[in-house]
């Protein structure tokens, strides 16, 4: 057992040094947003994005509702953790050896902003070093910002299927 938690420790340590450094003062330049345009009347004549339909909101414009709503079916111990669960990453992994499949259904709200933000070239692969990564970042994220920034962050980083961001979602 001592060896195999040591195996464990070993591997994630490998992984986290090879991760990549971040900054969490620049969120929001990582994220593309859409353009408005206006007619010479002030009428919205349409919206033009790049890659990403996204309009960021600030938490204050998001209602409290919403966001409960969003911590309630994501992850219910999102105020008082600090960036990932423990028992829920442990459960996961126990299922997949059993299983013999993926790791899924561990990442926090923090840890899904990670991948949102961090992560975007590896963000379908369901590996157990990808995780640790997912991890590490979201204890970085929790470091730096408060709760609320984190949900705001989160909330502007979802994809809705027609956008990004509660705020397109709402829009379309």
């Amino acid at each position: 057992f001592l060896v195999l938690c040591l195996g464990v420790i070993g591997y994630a340590g490998v992984v986290i040094s090879k991760a990549p450094k971040i900054e969490t003062d620049n969120i929001y330049s990582l994220l593309s947003q859409s353009s408005t345009l206006y007619d010479d009347k002030g009428e919205v004549i349409d919206n033009v994005f790049a890659d990403q339909n996204r309009t960021v909101v600030n938490i204050s414009q998001i209602p409290e509702n919403v966001q409960n709503a969003f911590i309630a079916l994501e992850d219910k111990t999102f105020k008082t953790h600090h960036g990932f669960n423990v028992i829920r990453i442990i459960g996961a992994v126990k299922d997949a050896v059993i299983h013999g499949g993926s790791i899924s259904g561990t990442s926090t709200i923090t840890q899904q902003l990670a991948r949102n933000l961090y992560l975007t070239d590896s963000m379908q692969v369901r590996s157990i070093s990808r995780k640790l990564t997912e991890a590490y970042y979201a204890v970085i994220l929790e470091k730096n910002l408060s709760k609320n920034e984190i949900l705001e962050a989160y909330l502007n980083t979802v994809n809705f299927g027609m956008g990004y961001g509660v705020q397109t979602a709402a829009q379309a």
